[in-house]
């Protein structure tokens, strides 16, 4: 005997399990999510002293545990205050702040960068009629998408879409937007329009950002929506581990999405080329970026400091504070096998060993 859609009881009763087994997995995964951030939560209202000593015996002699946190922010402030500048020190990593010098440091050591069209002091002398009806225009300096332009001209109309917010656009509001985000030392360029891995003409890559440190690439994140300008679009991320193993909840406060970004293809290039740039750099920790291409990885800028706070699950920001204080340690080994520091070993100058 069979119901009206032409299933039995029986069938009817399995497939109502089905349902309710996926149900079930699905709030097993939001139960976890929230968990996890809660560890986060809970970890970033404590004090510095509190998250690196926990419950040790006697607090002012404990040396705590590692904090990726707490080591970026360290040198987030050191860059934000001037520090160097004010010691008339030029850490490499600061002369690769603006987007063309990085973009010369990777093209000089093997890896692709866009090609660019145009360079221009000023937004005003954009020469816009010498363009291709796609291209890239940006800014040399800023993030989070703010002064970066993926256009696309419709040849009948001189109009054009700006396809990170997916909207249609004039010059005259894209050189309002760069004016007012203008600064003495910005250069504004255009650069080719890197398509996707899909190949669509449409379809603007992914941004993998990977955290680097000192010739090591660790962790790596894929975002898609990860522009400040895009407000109402939802940005979503997924973590891998530099050999490709996905990790779930590293970033609980970051949207995964739905299933909707894609892993990177070729995990084992962008570990070579990340492992020659942040070697070459010669600092603890930094943030590079790319994009996987229809043609292949093509390199985007370095972040020398993440926009916002590295806010991870407690183990994680263990985990990559250790990797810190490892690259920490093999830089100034580094240093002082080269005689850049001057130092000699032992206490009377002899060598340990």
């Amino acid at each position: 005997m069979t119901d009206d859609a032409g299933r039995t009881p029986r069938q009817k009763a399995r497939a109502r399990l089905r349902r309710t087994e996926r149900q079930v997995a699905r709030r097993r995964l939001q139960v976890e999510r929230l968990r996890a951030q809660i560890a986060i939560l809970e970890e970033e209202a404590m004090t510095p002293l509190q998250r690196t000593v926990r419950d040790a015996a006697d607090p002012e002699t404990a040396t705590g545990v590692p904090s990726h946190t707490l080591s970026a922010r360290l040198h987030r402030r050191a860059n934000t205050t001037r520090v160097y500048t004010r010691e008339t020190i030029r850490e490499p990593i600061l002369q690769l702040y603006a987007k063309l010098p990085a973009q010369r440091f990777a093209a000089q050591h093997g890896v692709r960068v866009p090609e660019i069209l145009g360079r221009w002091a000023e937004p005003g002398d954009v020469d816009w009629d010498a363009l291709p009806d796609r291209f890239v225009l940006k800014s040399s300096i800023g993030g989070g998408g703010m002064n970066v332009f993926p256009l696309v001209r419709d040849p009948a109309t001189g109009t054009y879409t700006d396809l990170l917010v997916g909207e249609p656009t004039t010059r005259e509001a894209v050189l309002e937007k760069l004016w007012s985000k203008h600064e003495k030392r910005s250069w504004y360029f255009a650069e080719e329009f890197l398509v996707g891995r899909s190949g669509e003409p449409g379809a603007v890559p992914d941004d993998i950002k990977v955290f680097c440190f000192y010739g090591e690439p660790f962790y790596l994140e894929v975002r898609r929506g990860d522009q400040s300008r895009a407000a109402n679009i939802t940005q979503r991320v997924r973590a891998f581990a530099i050999d490709g193993t996905e990790l779930v909840n590293v970033r609980a406060l970051m949207d995964p999405g739905e299933g909707d970004v894609t892993a990177p293809e070729d995990f084992g290039a962008i570990a070579e080329a990340c492992r020659t740039l942040s070697g070459a750099i010669r600092r603890p920790l930094e943030r590079l970026d790319f994009f996987e291409t229809d043609q292949g990885l093509v390199f985007g800028e370095l972040t020398q400091n993440s926009g916002r706070p590295p806010a991870l699950v407690p183990e994680w920001d263990r985990a990559m504070g250790e990797v810190y204080e490892n690259a920490y340690a093999r830089l100034l080994a580094d240093l002082a096998a080269e005689d850049a520091l001057h130092v000699t070993y032992g206490e009377h100058g002899d060598d340990p060993a």
